[in-house]
């Protein structure tokens, strides 16, 4: 535990960069639909990218089965929205709120489930070695931001009360920071749970972003709402890129 102090800053610093991306969204006095439209296809396309280019991959090197927790938390997401609750759908009987409870709740289990393995990252690059740890902490910093934004206004839409989306950021920056702890008081152990928790966190995102955000976007009035979809994709494919140079 004597080499804690620097992981366990970093971790911080970059949950700390979450909350002021939840922040800058909060900031505004009122946002209206048609703006939270636009934050909403952003992070549809962000958490889409986050699902199949890092969290499927990395789920993959741990587990050959990988694949079967990504469809299992899938069909989890769909039973929640469409067996138990059989009338969902967005529009008037929704109460003006842009999506839904179960919807922003996932999303932000999901995002807690990757932060915490952002978390468990930055602790094992450490005891790798620093630099190591420092590579990896640059490479989720830049992801950080965003993520932030993208919580805040699913959360907002979903309760329409900035407290909720600065609450959701705190939930992301804790749970980076709780991953990088365990790792220190686990650290011989090896981490079972991250092939099927990584994966079935995956699973979520793709029915979020696929079957509950990106279809309220495809129905907007706005032609150009839908390429928003893209720019949030290119978000995540933008930082990965500056990582790798």
């Amino acid at each position: 535990m004597e080499n804690f102090l620097l992981p366990f800053t970093l971790s911080l610093i970059s949950g700390l960069i979450i909350m002021l991306g939840g922040w800058i969204f909060a900031s505004r006095r009122t946002w209206d639909d048609k703006h939270l439209d636009l934050f909403i296809a952003l992070g549809a396309g962000y958490i889409l990218a986050v699902a199949f280019l890092d969290m499927i991959p990395e789920a993959f090197h741990t587990s050959p089965y990988s694949m079967h927790f990504v469809i299992v938390g899938y069909l989890i997401v769909h039973l929640f929205e469409h067996v138990f609750t059989p009338h969902f759908h967005y529009g008037e009987e929704t109460h003006h709120h842009l999506v839904s409870n179960i919807v922003s709740t996932t999303a932000l289990i999901g995002l807690m489930v990757h932060n915490f393995f952002s978390g468990v990252a930055i602790g094992s690059g450490m005891l790798t070695g620093e630099a190591i740890g420092w590579i990896i902490f640059i490479g989720t910093v830049l992801h950080k931001l965003p993520e932030g934004f993208t919580i805040s206004s699913i959360m907002f839409a979903s309760h329409h009360r900035k407290r909720y989306a600065l609450m959701g950021t705190v939930l992301l920056a804790l749970s980076s920071v709780f991953g990088t702890l365990l790792v220190f008081v686990f650290q011989n152990k090896e981490w079972f749970f991250k092939d099927f928790a990584l994966a079935m966190s995956a699973g979520t995102f793709i029915h979020v972003a696929t079957t509950d955000l990106i279809p309220r976007i495809n129905d907007s009035h706005q032609r150009w709402m839908p390429l928003m979809v893209f720019i949030g994709v290119g978000l995540f494919l933008l930082s990965s890129l500056i990582l790798r140079h």
